[in-house]
């Protein structure tokens, strides 16, 4: 049981935590524009930098999840998200006034700790404040803010890095890059302020009974035994992550490589496709959801996100083969959008076939499979095909063209078989309802 909140309170959360994950994002992302810089200032490779992309970020939030979703199902859960915004903005700050590799990767690890706290505990958090027809499109908001915080660390950090020796002292006296981190990671220092206001909404209750009963083992066991519904599910929405992150990270490549566009040329066009496509198509899925969740469909999630994975493919194939700069750029707008739609979906789904007990473990046990999966499979696929398959680096275009051969049939077969036992499940609880 939870205390019933009225609607318009409620969505004021879900702009905060909008807000805060948006923000989680800018302190992500901002690190792709300062590469050169920190390589000429630090002395580091192409590799070291990579390792802080990868191993230091994805494998400490990947990780931290585990452990910070069985907070979220016992613990206060806005007191959670406020210590992640102070820890990963103030790790953020570190970066910038790292003077050493190690140091840059220890910041940049304590970054993906803080951050790794967000989202277990909003989406629990967005499920027991909003009713079932609505909380899809509240957990959608918040799944937005990771394309609006891309755009904005693509469009206001190329801004900033520019305008860094005119800032006040002492930020202005600094490298321009280290500036940039630093401005970037004071916001989340307001946002944790801003959620320590946030009630709980979890009845003392329901507290006791979670501590009691909420456990890592017990996600795995659950995940496990519905195995046919729940582990399908975050079996095909994990390979649709591994196509939807191999995209993202070849995709500005292809423009660069193939249709001979600069880097700020891409960042641009990206970045505006990102701000207004991607929160655009997150809450168009998040409402579809909605509406199919008040009309009775039970299979509206593997449904959904089955027709997300079919325009996944067209658009990535259709900017794959673009044939002049023109025509990729309009195909990378149609690809940033069916991106997105999966956001609006997944996260969403998970808390409504999830138990209350045990939602934040088993979005953190979802984030950790696909994180790890994605971050890892998805760029990689690409990369051997160009290597090994191709041989030259201006043929990225046809190895991206082959991802979702290899990936979308291992989806569609677990989200198809994930469908059937759903609408299985919905059938016996009709005939149960009916001999009740």
């Amino acid at each position: 049981m939870t205390q019933s909140v009225g609607v318009k309170p409620a969505w004021g959360l879900a702009v905060l935590l909008f807000a805060a994950n948006s923000f989680s994002f800018v302190d992500r992302m901002i690190l792709t524009l300062l590469v050169e810089p920190i390589k000429a200032d630090l002395g580091v490779s192409d590799t070291m930098i990579s390792l802080l992309h990868g191993l230091a970020f994805a494998l400490f939030y990947a990780l931290a999840g585990l452990p910070l979703g069985w907070l979220a199902d016992r613990a206060h859960r806005p007191r959670l998200i406020a210590a992640g915004a102070t820890l990963w903005s103030v790790m953020t700050i570190a970066t910038g006034l790292a003077r050493t590799f190690p140091a840059m990767f220890a910041a940049r690890a304590g970054v993906a700790v803080g951050e790794a706290t967000l989202s277990p505990s909003a989406i629990s958090l967005l499920s027991d404040r909003f009713p079932p027809d609505k909380s899809a499109r509240a957990i959608g908001l918040f799944q937005s803010g990771i394309f609006v915080g891309s755009a904005l660390a693509l469009i206001l950090g190329g801004q900033l890095l520019g305008l860094a020796g005119q800032l006040p002292a002492p930020v202005g006296n600094m490298e321009p890059w280290r500036a940039v981190f630093v401005v970037a990671g004071l916001p989340g220092l307001v946002i944790a302020l801003l959620v320590l206001f946030v009630a709980e909404p979890r009845a003392r209750q329901d507290e006791g009974v979670l501590r009691t009963d909420s456990s890592l083992l017990s996600a795995v066991h659950h995940v496990r035994i519905h195995f046919r519904t729940l582990g399908l599910y975050i079996l095909g929405a994990t390979v649709v992550t591994v196509l939807a992150y191999g995209v993202l990270a070849w995709m500005p490549t292809v423009l660069v490589r193939v249709h001979a566009q600069s880097q700020q040329q891409v960042g641009l066009a990206l970045g505006v496709a990102n701000l207004v496509l991607g929160p655009a198509g997150v809450l168009l899925s998040a409402w579809l959801l909605d509406t199919a969740r008040r009309n009775k469909k039970a299979a509206a999630p593997a449904t959904l996100l089955l027709a997300c994975c079919l325009l996944l493919g067209v658009a990535t194939a259709a900017f794959s083969f673009a044939p002049d700069p023109t025509v990729a750029i309009a195909a990378a707008s149609l690809l940033i959008f069916a991106q997105s739609l999966p956001y609006g979906i997944i996260s969403a789904a998970l808390s409504g076939l999830a138990p209350p007990g045990l939602r934040g473990q088993i979005v953190a046990l979802y984030l950790l499979i696909s994180n790890l999966a994605g971050l890892t499979l998805g760029p990689l696929i690409v990369a051997t095909f160009t290597d090994r398959l191709f041989g030259k680096p201006e043929m990225v275009h046809m190895s991206l063209a082959l991802l979702p051969l290899v990936t979308l049939p291992f989806a569609v077969a677990a989200l198809l078989t994930c469908r059937a036992g759903l609408l299985d499940l919905h059938a016996r609880d009709d005939e149960t309802t009916v001999r009740t």
